[in-house]
């Protein structure tokens, strides 16, 4: 198995339009018709494999909030300041 590749940090552009859709208000309208979409079959079938992917790996509460704490470490250290 090779190792991974480095993360190449996106340029300046790509995260003022990162940062513009994150941030973006949405209007009532917006928000209720996103809410409210009916969930399709697949996805709820991959949310439920997920979810019992992690369970089965990380058994105990303690074990999963530990997997959290990592993930979103890793997480940060890759984000721009």
């Amino acid at each position: 198995m090779s190792s991974p590749k480095p993360f190449d940090r996106p340029d300046a552009a790509a995260l003022a339009r990162v940062r513009a859709l994150a941030e973006r208000r949405l209007s009532r309208e917006e928000f209720e018709a996103y809410v409210t979409a009916p969930m399709s079959h697949e996805e709820r079938e991959q949310i439920l494999e997920s979810i019992a992917w992690f369970t089965r790996r990380y058994p105990t509460p303690l074990e999963r909030l530990a997997a959290s704490r990592r993930a979103y470490a890793q997480w940060a250290k890759g984000m721009p300041r």
